[in-house]
Formats: C-alpha cells, structure tokens, sequence
C-alpha cells in the first residue's frame, strides 16, 4: 500500500488533467474512481472536513472490485466541502473538493486523471503550475551541480545567475501560492492546509484571512 501512495505522490508532481462535468442536482454528488489492480489496495474511505476545517469526520469505507479497481461513492452536500481519499490504512491523504455533481478520478501507472467541477479544476490548475515551476529549479540545481564538478570551475559570475534564477522560481512558487490562498475558496483551504508553510516570511504577511462562506453557498 505504501507503494500506491508513493505513487500518488509522484503523479501530483507530473500533473493532472482536470475539465467540467455536468451536476446530478442540487445537493447529489457522485464521486467514481477506478485504480489500476497493479497498484494494489484493498479499500478506499472518503473522509470529509467539517466547517470549521478543525475535524474529519467519516462518511464510507468501500472495497474494491478486485478486476476493475473500481468504486464509487454517493450521497447528499448542502455545499461544496474539502474531502480525501484515504486507501487501506495509510495516513497520506488524496485531497479534493467534494461538489455537487461527478468527480471522476482515474489512477493508473501513467498518471492521474481528475475530471470535476470548477473548484477541482482550480485546484488541480494550480498543483499543474507548481509542478513546473518544481521541475524548472530541479533542472536548473542539476545545471549547477554538474558545472560544479569535482573536475570543473564555476566562475563567481555563473554561480550569481544561478542563485538569481533560482530566487525567481522561488519568488514565482511563493506568488502562485499566495493568490490561490487568497481567493478564498475551498480550494484555497486545501492549498493553505498543504504549503502555507512553505511560503517565505514576506507572502505569509500578504495571506488575507482565508473565508470560504460565498464559494459554500455557490
């Protein structure tokens, strides 16, 4: 099991492809996944926060169709709320927006599939962004590290474009960050919840008290 979530991990770091899905109704959500058998688990709980986003609480434990790693879970919200995913035991959490309508979520080998409503997409969106902005200061420390070889000078001049050019992509990391908190939606409690303390001294002065009433009642 910890080899699905390492897994999962790892595909919020490639990225996600998220687009709009039609409502049920007023308050039906309909939330479908399906895991490639090869990652292997056994049960998947769905988990949601209460308002106050100060405690969880339980809605179902299903288990898995053991050929088509598929499940679903159904039932009624007055409004959107944050929920995850949890598989088998783990504690490392798959988070979400659960909305009125369907959320599809499709995990195989290749990646990570959301299909869902607005605030799943802005969430996703921004996970995509940070995911490159990562990717770009991986490059460019492994830029570094191979001028700075045993068998090879870096001049002082080169070695200031790189902390330059990496204080960009830091600066970058720490603006999308910021504008996602403060719009103020659910989606920004799950990105205040998972990287607010990843943020410099400066942004976190900038965060705007997170209140999320106009986005529930949408």
């Amino acid at each position: 099991m910890k080899y699905l979530l390492h897994f999962l991990l790892i595909s919020l770091l490639l990225g996600f492809s998220t687009s709009c899905v039609e409502r049920l109704d007023d308050t039906h959500y309909k939330v479908s996944c399906t895991i490639e058998p090869s990652l292997h688990t056994d049960s998947v709980s769905l988990l949601l926060f209460e308002d106050a986003y100060d405690r969880v609480y339980h809605v179902a434990s299903v288990g898995l169709d053991s050929a088509s790693g598929a499940f679903v879970f159904e039932g009624q919200i007055e409004c959107p709320c944050v929920a995850f995913l949890r598989f088998d035991n783990d504690t490392i959490p798959f988070f979400f927006v659960l909305e009125k309508g369907e959320t599809e979520i499709s995990i195989t080998d290749k990646g990570v599939v959301v299909t869902a409503g607005e605030l799943n997409h802005e969430y996703f969106s921004f996970l995509k962004s940070r995911m490159h902005l990562q990717a770009s200061r991986r490059g460019l420390h492994n830029q570094y590290l191979a001028l700075a070889s045993p068998d090879s000078i870096v001049n002082i001049q080169k070695e200031r474009e790189f902390v330059t050019q990496d204080s960009i992509l830091v600066d970058s990391l720490d603006r999308i960050t910021l504008d996602a908190i403060n719009r103020g939606t659910l989606a920004s409690r799950i990105i205040f919840d998972r990287f607010v303390n990843e943020l410099s001294p400066s942004y976190l002065k900038k965060i705007v008290k997170i209140n999320t009433t106009q986005s529930t009642k949408n």
